[in-house]
C-alpha cells in the first residue's frame, strides 16, 4: 500500500450517539475520510475520497459541510436515498419517532453518493486505497475499514452501550461472528467508531472477546427472565427490565424502548437457535439447557 497513515478523528462527546469517530487516511498525497460522525471534529480541508462504512445517523450526520472529491458508500445503501426510507428501513412501525429523533440530531438528508462498493473489495483515490471488511451482524451494510497497519472496527465498538444490533437487518449470531473475525484480523492498531482509546493488536483481542461476553450475557439475562416468569413473554414484556438497557436516553424514550425490544426479539431468536427458549401461541418459554451452570 506504500506509505500512509491512518488518523483517528475523535468525535464530540466521546463520540457518543448521535456522534461518532471518523478515521482519515493520508498517503502519496490524497486524503480518504471514513465516515463523517465526528463532524464538527473534521479536520480541515478536502478530502479525495469520503467513504461511508454504512448509513446508520451517527455515521453520516455532518456530510453537508465537507468537500469531498468523491463520495463511496456500500452496494447495499444504493436504495436508501431519503430519511425516510432509512425510517422505514431501521424503525417500521415508528418511523416517525425516528425521523423526530433524526431531525433532533442535525441529520438533515442522506449523504449524496458517487459510486457504490463491493464489501470486501479495496476503494482507491488513485494510489492511495483502503481495503473494506464485511460485517454484517451489526447491519447488513455494515462494513469495517483496514488501511496503513490499522484497523477501523466501526460498530464493533467496544462499548458498554452495545452490541448495537436494534433494528430488523441485524443478526446477534452473525453479530458473534464478526467479532471472532476481527480478533483474527491482524494490525498494529485499531480503532472504533464510539471510543477514544488506540488498541494495539493484544488489548484489541481483549477487548473483542469482553465485548462478545457482553452480548452473550445479554441473552443469559433474558434466559433468566423467562426462566423465572409464571407464563411466557413476548419482547415488549421483557423490554424495560434493564437487561438491554439501564435507562432510556432522555428524549429518545419510545424509540429505544422499540430498539431494546428488537434486541430482545433477536436475542431470543438466539437462545432458540442454542436451544434454550421455544415460541408458543403466547410467547417465549425457557427450556432447559447448558447456557448456565
Amino acid at each position: 500500500m506504500g506509505s500512509c497513515r491512518a488518523l483517528l478523528v475523535r468525535g464530540p462527546n466521546k463520540a457518543r450517539f448521535p456522534f461518532s469517530n471518523c478515521l482519515v487516511v493520508e498517503g502519496r498525497g490524497r486524503r480518504i475520510l471514513i465516515d463523517s460522525g465526528c463532524h464538527p471534529e473534521v479536520p480541515p480541508g478536502s478530502f479525495d475520497l469520503l467513504l461511508y462504512t454504512h448509513f446508520h445517523p451517527d455515521h453520516i450526520r455532518g456530510y453537508e459541510g465537507l468537500d469531498a472529491r468523491r463520495v463511496a458508500a456500500p452496494r447495499g445503501e444504493a436504495s436508501y436515498k431519503t430519511l425516510d426510507s432509512l425510517a422505514a428501513r431501521f424503525a417500521p412501525g415508528v418511523e416517525g419517532e425516528w425521523l423526530a429523533m433524526a431531525e433532533s440530531v442535525g441529520l438533515g438528508g442522506v449523504p449524496p453518493v458517487d459510486d457504490y462498493y463491493r464489501a470486501g473489495d479495496d476503494v482507491c483515490i488513485d494510489s492511495l486505497c483502503v481495503k473494506t471488511i464485511p460485517a454484517r451482524g451489526h447491519l447488513l451494510t455494515h462494513t469495517l475499514v483496514e488501511a496503513c497497519g490499522t484497523v477501523y472496527l466501526v460498530d464493533i465498538d467496544l462499548t458498554g452501550f452495545g452490541p448495537w444490533y436494534a433494528n430488523p437487518e441485524a443478526d446477534p449470531a452473525l453479530f458473534l461472528a464478526d467479532i471472532v473475525m476481527a480478533a483474527g484480523l491482524s494490525a498494529k492498531t485499531y480503532y472504533s467508531a464510539h471510543k477514544h482509546e488506540e488498541y494495539d493488536r493484544v488489548s484489541a483481542v481483549k477487548a473483542l472477546a469482553s465485548y462478545g461476553v457482553r452480548l452473550v450475557e445479554q441473552a443469559e439475562g433474558i434466559y433468566r427472565a423467562l426462566s423465572s416468569a409464571q407464563e411466557p413473554l413476548d419482547p415488549l414484556m421483557l423490554a424495560g427490565r434493564g437487561i438491554i438497557y439501564r435507562r432510556y436516553l432522555e428524549g429518545f424514550e419510545a424509540l429505544m424502548r422499540y430498539f431494546e425490544s428488537m434486541m430482545v426479539e433477536k436475542l431470543l431468536g438466539l437462545l432458540h437457535l442454542w436451544g434454550c427458549a421455544v415460541k408458543g401461541s403466547r410467547g417465549w418459554s425457557a427450556v432447559d439447557c447448558s447456557l448456565e451452570a
